[in-house]
């Protein structure tokens, strides 16, 4: 079976990194991959690092009939048995293309979208309970939408231990680090986290927020710290092509979002050992279970947050119980192998040569 991957990303997040991830271990089960990503895009050189090859041109948007018949072309000159779309322009044009040439299309949801451009799509992906039940409540067909997670290479993503974390990174193994890992932007929370960090310093002033990811909201999130006074408590790291490092280092990963489809870092914290404080949103409380991998709290709630970061100082046994206990249950639900299966057998199922 050969399959076309489409994605037309802005920038490099969750969902760019698991298109990576599809086109590194779909040929271990023997599916041909081909890559189609808008030229210009960060993503092609992302994909490039990885010794991903990707078909590119330029595209125009939603409304581009240009693309869509270059598409179909491409689907019948390669002998393209499966279109898999990610996010809605892909999603929209590639399922077009798809229909031209015959082919069937799997539009794959990464988070709380419109439905309007996954109507056209032979079938769709949710990486989220959360998502189809949005999708659905829009008029998609419950029949249509499969349930995949997200998962990590639990491989690469192994714990190590926390003080020898920090000092790789040279903190002391006494500063109580805390992370946030995503794009910055307002829908994520980031702002929430500086804010329930200005209320932890009050008790514990030598403690850090560390914000790995980039976007638009930098700079009104570094104002943000000032403002509050804790600039010194707080590091802007900027994009990180592999978070293990500095998530390791930290006691605790938080995903303050206020509106998430999934939260890949929950996963990635908890496969290294790490407990996370989530809100309770999207999909997230199907990845994080309450006082056991780590707590779930209402979003948009600084005082809460910041109660949850206490509570993992003060019980540094507890933490690291839920830790270990993160670990099993990304072993047990997010193994980025067996999620990748359950993503290609529906592709199979998609595609003509398996009817």
């Amino acid at each position: 079976m050969r399959v076309l991957e489409a994605i037309t990303p802005s920038r490099i997040g969750g969902a760019e990194v698991y298109v990576a991830e599809l086109c590194e271990q779909l040929p271990k089960l023997g599916i041909e991959v081909e890559l189609f990503v808008p030229s210009g895009r960060p993503f092609v050189d992302y994909a490039a690092s990885r010794g991903i090859e990707s078909v590119n041109w330029k595209t125009h948007g939603k409304i581009d009939p240009i693309t869509i018949f270059r598409l179909a072309k491409l689907i019948k000159s390669h002998k393209i048995d499966i279109v898999h779309t990610h996010l809605s322009t892909a999603s929209l044009l590639g399922a077009m293309a798809a229909k031209i040439a015959g082919v069937g299309s799997v539009a794959h949801v990464h988070g709380m979208n419109s439905a309007t451009c996954f109507k056209r799509s032979t079938a769709v992906i949710a990486v989220s309970e959360a998502v189809k039940t949005h999708l659905c409540e829009q008029g998609l067909d419950p029949n249509r939408v499969h349930v995949v997670h997200n998962g990590v290479d639990l491989g690469r993503f192994r714990p190590v231990n926390l003080a020898d974390s920090k000092r790789k990174l040279g903190y002391d193994p006494g500063t109580h680090i805390f992370g946030v890992f995503g794009r910055l932007s307002e829908e994520k929370g980031q702002q929430v986290a500086i804010e329930a960090m200005s209320i932890l310093l009050k008790n514990h002033p030598n403690a850090r927020l560390v914000l790995g990811g980039d976007g638009k909201n930098r700079g009104e999130l570094a104002h943000a710290a000032e403002s509050l006074g804790i600039v010194e408590s707080v590091e802007f790291k900027g994009f990180i092509s592999d978070v293990r490092t500095l998530m390791s280092a930290c006691d605790g990963v938080i995903v303050p979002s206020i509106r998430e489809g999934f939260g890949l870092a929950a996963v990635e914290a908890m496969a290294l050992g790490r407990p996370v404080i989530a809100s309770r949103v999207g999909g997230l409380p199907e990845i994080v279970v309450p006082d056991e991998t780590g707590f779930l709290i209402s979003p948009a709630d600084p005082n809460e947050l910041a109660c949850a970061m206490e509570s993992l100082i003060a019980n540094e046994s507890s933490a690291a119980h839920m830790g270990k206990m993160g670990r099993d249950r990304a072993q047990n639900f997010f193994d980025l192998k067996k999620q990748i299966q359950a993503v290609a057998h529906i592709l199979q199922c998609q595609s003509p040569k398996t009817e």
